[in-house]
């Protein structure tokens, strides 16, 4: 799982109740971000990447992430731009499909939790951790049993029975 916040445990991450963002106080704020690929579209989210100033962060799994949130909320043009970013960035070289993998994993929870700005939705959360789990994520990566049994710890047991839906609570990690 990928820790833009400088390292902070996964399960810090959660009791904190930010999931895919890097937390309170990052500029601009993750949240500020959502908003934008939710109302806004991915133009929005397209600057991004132009506004980063060559930083040296990779920024393309958030992006990825952004876009697929346009996507969630009807922007349709946002599918032509991931398929473009798939093709264009570093996640060309995602040939294990784990960036992707994590990206769906950590939106599925933020839906399922309804934080880092994204409403709670069971619906794009189903989705979302079936596209996870299409990327053998987390279950496919060292470690995976580990944050799938960290990740099903933090959810009430509503939240629950989505994610067991999908990873069934006699897996791995349940």
């Amino acid at each position: 799982m990928t820790t833009p916040d400088g390292g902070m445990p996964f399960h810090d991450r959660y009791r904190c109740d930010y999931i895919v963002s890097p937390g309170p106080g990052s500029t601009p704020s993750f949240q500020e971000y959502v908003r934008l690929a939710r109302h806004g579209g991915p133009e929005t989210v397209s600057s991004l990447l132009a506004d980063s100033g060559g930083k040296e962060e990779d920024l393309d799994e958030l992006v990825y992430k952004l876009l697929c949130v346009a996507s969630d909320f009807g922007h349709e043009e946002a599918a032509d731009l991931i398929d473009d970013l798939l093709e264009t960035s570093s996640l060309r070289y995602d040939d294990d499909g784990f960036v992707q993998g994590n990206a769906h994993f950590e939106l599925a929870l933020a839906y399922l939790r309804g934080s880092d700005g994204l409403p709670a939705d069971p619906e794009k959360a189903r989705e979302h951790l079936g596209t996870a789990r299409d990327c053998h994520w987390p279950l496919g990566a060292d470690g995976g049993e580990t944050l799938l049994a960290a990740a099903r710890a933090v959810l009430s047991p509503p939240q629950r029975v989505v994610f067991d839906g999908i990873y069934g609570a006699d897996r791995p990690g349940s």
